[in-house]
């Protein structure tokens, strides 16, 4: 009887030991991505970080070129504009100009004086005036000059004398006197001053009685 007893209480034991857990099912919308499906995920990521950084660097690049054709042509232009200006300096001064009775001619001012005097009266005359005697440059201005003593019907003293010591004729600004350029009428001898008479540009004794011609540079306004 006792031993009947204890074979019941140990299969009783065994029937009721607790059954080891299993582990849950996983539910249907629990799925795990292969991992070459990660994968593909970060190389589309990388892939689409380059495209964006290559996007941007060619916008930077596009925005430097158009920034350097605008400096380019802004730099052409202001050239264009110079080189007009010059051209339009050289072709008409327009903003050089005379003192008021002083005449324009080819970059300097000229005046016919109303007085008269011995030819040293006239260098100190010009001289006074910030001028000098003039200078004969060229046949051009030779021609220029005779024109306009021509319509007033005196004799005129120049800037050119005679020197005892060097026997040849010289400007007061020191050059010499090139034959091309004038024909003195008259002995060259000491104390011999040249001034225009008429159409004639004549030797005389610098203490001879005439007017004068003076001449400045143009001055800028």
């Amino acid at each position: 009887m006792d031993e009947s007893v204890v074979y019941a209480d140990l299969n009783l034991a065994r029937t009721q030991e607790p059954k080891q857990a299993s582990p849950p099912a996983p539910t249907p919308d629990s799925c795990r991505c292969p991992h070459w499906h990660r994968l593909a995920l970060k190389l589309g990521c990388v892939w689409l970080i380059l495209l964006v950084l290559t996007v941007i660097g060619l916008g930077v690049l596009v925005g430097k070129g158009i920034q350097e054709n605008k400096t380019k042509t802004t730099g052409e232009k202001c050239n264009v504009n110079v080189s007009e200006s010059s051209t339009k300096a050289t072709e008409s001064p327009v903003q050089l100009t005379c003192p008021n009775d002083w005449l324009p001619h080819r970059g300097k001012c000229m005046q016919f004086s109303q007085e008269s005097g011995v030819w040293k009266e006239g260098l100190s005359n010009c001289t006074r005036k910030g001028a000098t005697l003039l200078l004969i440059h060229d046949q051009e201005e030779l021609r220029f000059v005779k024109d306009l003593i021509k319509e007033r019907g005196h004799s005129f003293w120049i800037g050119l004398n005679y020197s005892m010591s060097e026997k040849h004729w010289r400007w007061i600004n020191g050059s010499t006197l090139s034959s091309d350029v004038l024909n003195i009428t008259g002995d060259a001898k000491l104390n011999s001053c040249v001034a225009f008479s008429k159409d004639k540009v004549v030797s005389e004794g610098c203490s001879s009685d005439n007017r004068w011609i003076c001449q400045k540079e143009l001055k800028h306004l």
